[in-house]
């Protein structure tokens, strides 16, 4: 078929032309005759003066018909109508030719940057992008000087003064301090004040405070008085005989006068040692008692419900609510168990002492731990008692876990989000027991409950006497610590208290019910204590 195409298109007419020449003269006439006429309708409409050429017959004329070099380059000849003057052109024509022109420029700096650019080398490209950047960066710099300067000559002297006067009324800044060994202090020890000695606050508004108080914040600081159950007793003690010795002022009323005396005597105690839950719930409930009481009524009236009300409050909830939680732990005591301890707890001695009355056969594992050894107060009490015990320190706890079958534990306050704050290291307890498998019974009266909320111990905690933590007992020397703590400065931190999580613990035994550690809000909302 392509053979016989090519014979076809290859046969000689009579004028001597093959088809395809035809053709082509064709096109070419008609392309003359078209642009005949544009020519004439061009000439028709504006004619150009003598001697005057128009911009494009002179930019042609300029470059000429070649194409012409820059710096040895050969740049593309833009191909624009000279016989088309610019003042017949329509709009889009004369757009048309500026656009092609401003082409034609962008395509000429290309060509030379291409060129020029295809002459050196990768590293020399680089250099020279280098050099560029550094010289964008450097007319910044110089742009924010000279803006900075400018707003610096705006400001008047008057503001700058009144700048200058307010920068130093605001306090310095204070910097981090560096120990001695340099390290910088922990963030940790920032929610805790250093601890001070009871001697530091023995003059501190004396005249003032009845001797049942100064004799109890020495107590306090000396730790002879420990657990929050013997702490409230003899807050309530103190409590008792100030209100029975208590002579008020004549034209003041004894609440009032109650009152003030009752918070310079707080504050002192306070001072000797923090207090505790159950103490702070005592006092809200005494001194809710006291507003409640008929001003109008003589003294001793007042006095005498005073003294009422503290009798109720330590037989109800704390005489009484001991008794109920030893009856329901008892229901939980099997003959055979072995019962792990931790520390000493009037509660948990009194559950025991009951529990071996009550002829259970059981053993005891008392935990102790540095640096109260309060363990050895209570392993005392209950071999006094009878019951077989053993002592073990909390570093050979994962040795004994394994043979305990329960787990029974004080507290020294209940938090509303389970938590269960306790003496140090009761924590670790709770955890080894979750490891093992065993279950933890928390026994805490419900006016040791609190409504705060804490997740860690480091939110709120006590902190004791550092230097018993350097005591040495096996020696009769100082402790080396001592010295190397006095010459370095080193401080040492002692923790009295850890919060324990409530997945950790398995029930809580209340005066109320045995319940889990989330119903906090609940027993709250029922009982009267405004915490």
């Amino acid at each position: 078929m392509d053979k016989k195409k090519q014979s076809k298109e290859e046969k000689v007419g009579a004028d001597g032309l093959t088809k395809k020449e035809r053709r082509a003269l064709k096109v070419q006439a008609r392309q003359t005759d078209d642009n005949k006429a544009e020519q004439k309708n061009i000439r028709q409409h504006s004619v150009p003066k003598n001697g005057e050429k128009s911009e494009i017959n002179q930019n042609m004329a300029e470059k000429g018909s070649e194409n012409v070099t820059e710096n040895g380059v050969i740049v593309e000849e833009v191909k624009v109508p000279l016989d088309k003057p610019e003042s017949g052109l329509s709009m889009k024509e004369k757009r048309k030719l500026e656009w092609e022109k401003k082409l034609a420029s962008v395509k000429n700096e290309n060509n030379i940057e291409t060129k020029c650019d295809q002459q050196l080398s990768k590293s020399e490209q680089k250099a020279k992008r280098r050099e560029i950047q550094e010289a964008q960066r450097l007319a910044k710099k110089n742009t924010v000087t000279k803006n900075t300067e400018e707003l610096n000559s705006k400001i008047s002297p008057e503001n700058k003064k009144i700048d200058s006067a307010a920068t130093k009324s605001f306090p310095a800044k204070h910097t981090c301090s560096k120990r001695f060994d340099g390290s910088i202090l922990s963030p940790l020890q920032m929610p805790f004040r250093d601890y001070k000695p009871v001697e530091l606050y023995d003059s501190v508004c004396l005249p003032n405070i009845h001797p049942a108080f100064i004799e109890l914040g020495v107590q306090y600081s000396s730790k002879t008085i420990l657990g929050s159950n013997a702490r409230c007793i003899s807050l309530l003690c103190a409590l008792s005989r100030l209100v029975k010795d208590l002579r008020t002022p004549p034209e003041q009323e004894f609440s009032r006068y109650l009152e003030l005396v009752l918070q310079k005597s707080t504050s002192y105690l306070q001072k000797c040692r923090p207090m505790s839950v159950s103490m702070t719930n005592a006092l809200k409930l005494f001194k809710s008692q006291l507003t409640q009481i008929d001003s109008n009524i003589p003294d001793e009236d007042i006095k005498k419900k005073l003294l009422d009300f503290i009798d109720t409050f330590i037989h109800d909830e704390i005489l009484t609510a001991g008794k109920a939680i030893s009856l329901k732990v008892l229901e939980k005591i099997s003959n055979g168990d072995i019962i792990l301890i931790y520390g000493c707890s009037s509660l948990i001695k009194r559950i025991l002492i009951e529990a071996f009355e009550s002829k259970k056969q059981f053993k005891v594992i008392v935990v102790d731990n540095r640096p109260l050894t309060e363990g050895v107060e209570m392993l005392r009490r209950l071999t006094k008692a009878g019951i077989d015990c053993t002592c073990v320190s909390i570093n050979g706890l994962r040795y004994v876990m394994a043979s305990v079958t329960k787990i029974v534990l004080g507290a020294h306050s209940l938090l509303t989000n389970g938590y269960v704050m306790s003496r140090a290291g009761t924590s670790l307890i709770a955890l080894a027991a979750k490891a093992f498998n065993r279950p933890v019974l928390v026994c805490c009266e419900t006016y040791k409950f609190s409504e705060r909320v804490q997740a860690d111990s480091l939110v709120y905690n006590e902190i004791g006497d550092p230097d018993i933590l350097l005591k040495d007992d096996t020696l009769n020397n100082p402790s080396p610590m001592k010295s190397r703590s006095k010459k370095r400065r080193r401080k040492f931190l002692n923790l009295l208290y850890d919060v324990t999580p409530a997945f950790l613990i398995t029930a809580v035994v209340t005066e109320l019910a045995i319940l889990p550690c989330t119903s906090v809000p609940v027993v709250l909302r029922v009982k009267p204590i405004e915490i």
